[in-house]
Protein backbone atom coordinates (compact mmCIF):
# COMPACT_ATOMS: atom_id res chain seq x y z
CA UNK A 1 0.00 0.00 0.00
CA UNK A 2 1.46 3.26 -0.87
CA UNK A 3 2.25 5.96 1.70
CA UNK A 4 0.54 9.49 1.40
CA UNK A 5 2.89 11.99 0.41
CA UNK A 6 2.47 15.69 -0.88
CA UNK A 7 1.94 14.38 -4.46
CA UNK A 8 -1.11 13.60 -5.75
CA UNK A 9 -2.17 9.89 -5.28
CA UNK A 10 -2.26 9.45 -9.01
CA UNK A 11 1.37 10.03 -9.58
CA UNK A 12 2.15 7.90 -6.23
CA UNK A 13 0.06 5.12 -7.54
CA UNK A 14 1.60 5.54 -11.31
CA UNK A 15 5.21 5.20 -9.62
CA UNK A 16 4.98 2.59 -7.64
CA UNK A 17 3.60 0.68 -10.53
CA UNK A 18 6.48 1.68 -12.87
CA UNK A 19 8.38 0.88 -10.33
CA UNK A 20 7.14 -3.07 -10.52
CA UNK A 21 7.16 -2.99 -14.19
CA UNK A 22 10.65 -1.78 -14.23
CA UNK A 23 12.51 -4.16 -11.62
CA UNK A 24 10.18 -7.07 -13.24
CA UNK A 25 8.09 -7.54 -10.13
CA UNK A 26 5.05 -6.75 -12.48
CA UNK A 27 6.76 -9.16 -15.53
CA UNK A 28 5.88 -8.67 -18.95
CA UNK A 29 2.74 -9.92 -20.40
CA UNK A 30 0.99 -9.80 -17.00
CA UNK A 31 -2.05 -8.77 -16.70
CA UNK A 32 -3.15 -5.62 -14.04
CA UNK A 33 -6.05 -6.40 -12.49
CA UNK A 34 -7.97 -3.70 -11.34
CA UNK A 35 -9.31 -5.16 -8.25
CA UNK A 36 -5.46 -6.39 -7.10
CA UNK A 37 -4.35 -3.22 -7.40
CA UNK A 38 -6.58 -1.66 -5.65
CA UNK A 39 -6.25 -3.64 -2.50
CA UNK A 40 -2.80 -3.03 -2.80
CA UNK A 41 -2.15 0.11 -3.68
CA UNK A 42 -5.41 1.15 -1.25
CA UNK A 43 -6.55 4.09 -3.28
CA UNK A 44 -9.56 4.64 -5.36
CA UNK A 45 -10.59 2.85 -8.73
CA UNK A 46 -9.70 6.34 -10.21
CA UNK A 47 -7.07 6.59 -9.03
CA UNK A 48 -6.06 3.78 -10.64
CA UNK A 49 -7.45 3.82 -13.64
CA UNK A 50 -5.62 7.41 -13.88
CA UNK A 51 -2.24 5.75 -13.27
CA UNK A 52 -3.08 2.82 -15.70
CA UNK A 53 -3.98 5.67 -18.31
CA UNK A 54 -0.19 7.20 -17.60
CA UNK A 55 1.33 4.10 -18.32
CA UNK A 56 0.16 3.12 -21.03
CA UNK A 57 0.67 6.88 -22.60
CA UNK A 58 4.53 5.77 -21.87
CA UNK A 59 4.35 2.73 -23.97
CA UNK A 60 4.76 0.41 -20.86
CA UNK A 61 1.07 -1.12 -20.25
CA UNK A 62 -1.39 -1.99 -23.44
CA UNK A 63 -4.84 -2.18 -22.95
CA UNK A 64 -5.99 -5.61 -24.42
CA UNK A 65 -9.74 -5.98 -25.33
CA UNK A 66 -11.65 -7.81 -22.97
CA UNK A 67 -8.61 -8.66 -21.26
CA UNK A 68 -7.77 -5.03 -19.62
CA UNK A 69 -4.04 -3.81 -19.08
CA UNK A 70 -1.33 -5.55 -19.95
CA UNK A 71 2.30 -5.41 -19.31
CA UNK A 72 4.02 -4.38 -22.48
CA UNK A 73 6.14 -6.69 -23.84
CA UNK A 74 8.98 -5.50 -26.47
CA UNK A 75 9.50 -7.23 -29.60
CA UNK A 76 13.00 -7.94 -31.23
CA UNK A 77 12.16 -5.02 -33.84
CA UNK A 78 11.25 -2.59 -31.13
CA UNK A 79 14.71 -3.76 -29.33
CA UNK A 80 16.02 -2.52 -32.15
CA UNK A 81 14.93 0.62 -32.75
CA UNK A 82 14.77 1.68 -28.82
CA UNK A 83 18.66 0.88 -29.06
CA UNK A 84 19.53 2.62 -31.97
CA UNK A 85 17.45 6.04 -29.94
CA UNK A 86 19.36 5.02 -26.91
CA UNK A 87 22.96 5.23 -28.39
CA UNK A 88 22.20 8.47 -30.17
CA UNK A 89 20.65 10.32 -26.71
CA UNK A 90 23.45 8.84 -24.41
CA UNK A 91 26.17 9.46 -27.02
CA UNK A 92 25.25 12.98 -27.61
CA UNK A 93 24.60 13.53 -24.19
CA UNK A 94 28.27 12.31 -23.57
CA UNK A 95 29.36 14.99 -26.42
CA UNK A 96 27.98 17.43 -24.48
CA UNK A 97 29.30 16.83 -21.34
CA UNK A 98 32.72 16.73 -22.61
CA UNK A 99 32.01 20.64 -24.06
CA UNK A 100 30.46 21.61 -20.32
CA UNK A 101 31.59 18.92 -17.54
CA UNK A 102 32.94 20.87 -14.76
CA UNK A 103 35.88 19.11 -12.94
CA UNK A 104 33.27 18.97 -10.33
CA UNK A 105 30.44 17.01 -12.93
CA UNK A 106 33.86 14.64 -14.07
CA UNK A 107 34.59 13.68 -10.22
CA UNK A 108 30.86 13.08 -9.90
CA UNK A 109 31.12 10.57 -12.71
CA UNK A 110 34.07 9.02 -11.52
CA UNK A 111 32.60 8.19 -8.10
CA UNK A 112 29.48 6.78 -9.75
CA UNK A 113 31.13 4.84 -11.72
CA UNK A 114 33.30 3.64 -8.80
CA UNK A 115 29.58 2.99 -6.92
CA UNK A 116 28.86 0.74 -9.94
CA UNK A 117 32.23 -1.01 -9.90
CA UNK A 118 31.96 -2.05 -6.27
CA UNK A 119 28.57 -3.02 -6.72
CA UNK A 120 29.50 -6.00 -8.99
CA UNK A 121 29.25 -8.69 -9.66
CA UNK A 122 25.33 -9.07 -10.09
CA UNK A 123 23.85 -6.36 -7.57
CA UNK A 124 19.66 -5.89 -7.31
CA UNK A 125 20.73 -2.20 -7.44
CA UNK A 126 22.82 -2.20 -10.50
CA UNK A 127 20.37 -0.87 -12.95
CA UNK A 128 19.35 2.00 -10.54
CA UNK A 129 22.71 2.87 -9.93
CA UNK A 130 23.38 3.14 -13.65
CA UNK A 131 20.57 5.63 -13.75
CA UNK A 132 21.96 7.65 -10.90
CA UNK A 133 25.12 7.97 -13.27
CA UNK A 134 23.07 8.41 -16.52
CA UNK A 135 21.40 11.62 -13.67
CA UNK A 136 24.89 13.03 -13.29
CA UNK A 137 26.00 12.74 -17.42
CA UNK A 138 22.48 14.37 -18.09
CA UNK A 139 23.60 17.68 -15.34
CA UNK A 140 27.03 17.59 -16.81
CA UNK A 141 25.73 17.59 -20.59
CA UNK A 142 23.56 20.60 -19.14
CA UNK A 143 20.26 19.58 -21.71
CA UNK A 144 17.78 18.06 -19.21
CA UNK A 145 15.77 17.09 -22.51
CA UNK A 146 18.01 14.43 -23.15
CA UNK A 147 17.32 13.13 -19.78
CA UNK A 148 13.62 13.40 -20.18
CA UNK A 149 13.79 11.39 -23.61
CA UNK A 150 16.90 8.76 -22.72
CA UNK A 151 14.24 8.04 -19.33
CA UNK A 152 11.47 7.35 -21.61
CA UNK A 153 13.53 4.89 -23.53
CA UNK A 154 15.22 3.22 -20.76
CA UNK A 155 12.12 2.37 -19.14
CA UNK A 156 10.40 0.64 -22.53
CA UNK A 157 13.77 -1.44 -22.60
CA UNK A 158 14.15 -1.83 -18.52
CA UNK A 159 13.56 -5.71 -19.29
CA UNK A 160 16.06 -5.99 -21.86
CA UNK A 161 18.56 -4.24 -18.93
CA UNK A 162 18.51 -6.55 -16.83
CA UNK A 163 18.80 -9.25 -19.10
CA UNK A 164 22.22 -7.53 -20.86
CA UNK A 165 23.48 -6.73 -17.02
CA UNK A 166 22.94 -10.37 -16.15
CA UNK A 167 25.12 -11.73 -19.04
CA UNK A 168 28.92 -13.35 -17.93
CA UNK A 169 31.46 -10.98 -17.61
CA UNK A 170 28.89 -8.03 -18.58
CA UNK A 171 29.59 -5.92 -15.74
CA UNK A 172 33.53 -5.53 -15.77
CA UNK A 173 33.08 -4.84 -19.49
CA UNK A 174 30.51 -2.59 -18.72
CA UNK A 175 32.46 -0.29 -16.23
CA UNK A 176 35.80 -0.15 -19.10
CA UNK A 177 32.99 0.89 -21.25
CA UNK A 178 31.90 3.94 -19.43
CA UNK A 179 35.40 4.42 -17.80
CA UNK A 180 36.16 5.21 -21.56
CA UNK A 181 33.58 7.48 -21.64
CA UNK A 182 33.99 9.59 -18.55
CA UNK A 183 38.04 9.74 -19.54
CA UNK A 184 37.04 11.28 -22.88
CA UNK A 185 34.35 13.85 -21.07
CA UNK A 186 37.55 14.80 -18.17
CA UNK A 187 39.73 15.64 -21.29
CA UNK A 188 37.27 17.40 -23.07
CA UNK A 189 37.09 15.40 -26.24
CA UNK A 190 33.65 15.62 -27.62
CA UNK A 191 34.06 13.42 -30.44
CA UNK A 192 35.85 10.50 -28.10
CA UNK A 193 33.30 10.77 -25.99
CA UNK A 194 30.60 10.06 -28.21
CA UNK A 195 32.41 7.60 -30.45
CA UNK A 196 32.66 5.48 -26.51
CA UNK A 197 29.12 5.79 -25.69
CA UNK A 198 27.66 4.62 -28.98
CA UNK A 199 30.05 1.37 -28.48
CA UNK A 200 29.11 1.11 -25.38
CA UNK A 201 25.16 1.18 -26.27
CA UNK A 202 25.97 -1.45 -28.58
CA UNK A 203 27.60 -3.93 -26.22
CA UNK A 204 24.26 -3.72 -24.87
CA UNK A 205 22.57 -4.53 -27.96
CA UNK A 206 24.88 -7.04 -29.40
CA UNK A 207 23.68 -9.30 -25.67
CA UNK A 208 19.99 -8.14 -26.58
CA UNK A 209 19.94 -9.14 -30.13
CA UNK A 210 21.52 -12.28 -29.16
CA UNK A 211 18.87 -13.10 -26.30
CA UNK A 212 15.84 -12.57 -29.06
CA UNK A 213 18.04 -15.33 -31.30
CA UNK A 214 18.54 -17.87 -28.84
CA UNK A 215 14.20 -17.19 -27.41
CA UNK A 216 13.54 -18.00 -31.26
CA UNK A 217 15.67 -21.19 -31.67
CA UNK A 218 13.76 -22.49 -28.24
CA UNK A 219 9.92 -22.27 -29.73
Amino acid sequence: MIERQAAPLREQAREELRRRILNGSIAPGQRLKERVLLEELGVSRTVVREALRQLESERLIRIEPQVGPVVSEITAEEARQLYEVRAALEATAARLAALHATPEDTQALRDSLDTIEQSLPGSEELIELKNTFYGTLIRASRNEIIGEQLESVQARISQLRRVTLSEPGRGPRMVDELRRVVDAISQGDPEAAYAASVAHVEAAAVIARQYFEQSTEAQ
